[in-house]
């Protein structure tokens, strides 16, 4: 249910949720020079520190300025010499692929792996195209602990009624049954999988061993969908949520996912959330949002124009930063308590290219997290490359996760602690 203050006498004893979200688009951003005639649309601030101001790329989100944080000269070190197409992959996992396409698990699912338990869904993971598409293009950016894409899931219609839809119970029970049977498969899986391992080679051991961990995850996944399908699903109301939406409606489409992400840490049912807005190099039918919004040209096409001549790319970057804008005021508007939603929430907001194929200074905004001990409401950026890593770690441990190493990380980022 959503927070009632009829609960606060009872919930004072107990610790409200925490909660992660990561927004991507791919492409990069239109930057230009101060003296050129658009540098009003440069995305990034000309001054940092606590007193900036706004370009037109980003002037939606200044109601919110005391709710953010924007970072300047943040990147991945393994990613710096990557084409930036590739960098969509490896934007919240920081894995170095430069030799294979290897992936490593992404920051959401991490985060998944503490607060998953606790809730129906352990995460949701979204994009606008959905499925996984192909490593170094993927069309999501969730990734297991073995780096292995995450399918998103693209249709709101299927993500509300995942989320919120109560079955019948002719379909309750045939649900049950479906999951003893998988049960009963992956079991005998295991069991037979673990005889097998010692009369094999290393190599081949390693393998199983991959083959094995993948078991325990479907097994677990098995596990608590038993344990949650006899709990009532949360009371939510259709009409709340425009599901008559589609991806040739750029806007209402965003703005319905981010209602879902809403609505479902509102309820608790997950705590957890990763969608990809827009993916790397024109692919799939994000890249035509532009088009579709009368900004001349694809995502991809935009991010090899000239800002100087046209300023269409600078428009995307503030069409996109509205939804943001949205999303942040939607969070903020929901009390819990003594505090918001937003308070508890840690939003990442982004892209792993700074303009076309550079693959460094990644655009990036943080928000909310006040009650987790973040302070915001400036500027940020260094005098020279600094790991994302150390924004990461910093995060995982206003979640309560003591990791002392994810993403090439450093150190930690004091200057956001309150």
């Amino acid at each position: 249910m959503p927070w009632l203050e009829a609960m606060s006498s009872a919930a004072d004893n107990s610790p409200k949720p925490k909660r992660f979200c990561a927004f991507f688009f791919g492409n990069g951003v239109a930057l230009s020079k101060p003296d050129h005639p658009t540098a009003d649309w440069n995305w990034f601030p000309r001054t940092d520190g606590p007193d900036y101001q706004f370009t037109k790329s980003l002037d939606p989100l200044a109601p919110h300025k005391q709710d953010l944080t924007i970072f300047g000269q943040l990147s991945h070190p393994t990613s710096r010499h990557l084409i930036g197409h590739n960098t969509g992959d490896v934007w919240l996992s920081g894995a170095d692929i430069r030799l294979n396409l290897n992936n490593s698990i992404s920051l959401d699912q991490l985060i998944a792996r503490k607060f998953g338990k606790e809730t129906r869904i352990p995460s949701l993971v979204l994009s606008s195209n959905g499925g996984a598409g192909m490593k170094s293009r993927a069309t999501t950016i969730s990734f297991d602990a073995q780096g292995r894409a995450i399918p998103a899931e693209s249709n709101p219609r299927r993500i509300f009624e995942r989320l919120f839809e109560r079955p019948s119970d002719e379909d309750l029970a045939t649900r049950r049954r479906a999951l003893a049977s998988g049960r009963r498969r992956v079991d005998f899986l295991l069991d037979d999988a673990r005889s097998l391992r010692n009369r094999l080679g290393r190599p081949d051991q390693q393998r199983l061993d991959e083959f094995l961990d993948s078991l325990n995850e479907v097994e677990n996944r098995l596990t608590r969908a038993q344990m949650w399908l006899g709990r009532a699903a949360p009371s939510v109301d259709r009409e709340s949520i425009n599901l008559d939406v589609s991806q040739s409606g750029p806007a209402d489409y965003i703005r319905t996912m981010m209602d879902l992400i809403v609505l479902a840490f509102e309820t608790d049912t997950t705590r957890v959330a990763a969608y990809q807005i827009g993916s790397e190099d024109g692919h799939g039918i994000c890249d035509k949002f532009p088009a579709i919004l009368g900004f001349g040209k694809g995502h991809h096409g935009l991010s090899h124009s000239n800002p100087s001549k046209e300023s269409g790319w600078g428009e995307y970057d503030r069409f996109l930063a509205e939804q943001f804008g949205y999303f942040v005021k939607r969070l903020s508007s929901i009390h819990e308590g003594g505090t918001s939603l937003l308070d508890r929430t840690l939003a990442l907001y982004g892209s792993g290219t700074s303009s076309t194929h550079n693959a460094r200074n990644y655009p990036l905004i943080l928000a909310g997290g006040k009650d987790l001990g973040l302070r915001h409401g400036r500027y940020l950026t260094q005098p020279a490359e600094r790991p994302l890593g150390d924004l990461f770690v910093t995060m995982l441990h206003r979640l309560d996760i003591p990791v002392k190493r994810f993403a090439d990380n450093a150190g930690e980022f004091s200057e956001i602690i309150a």
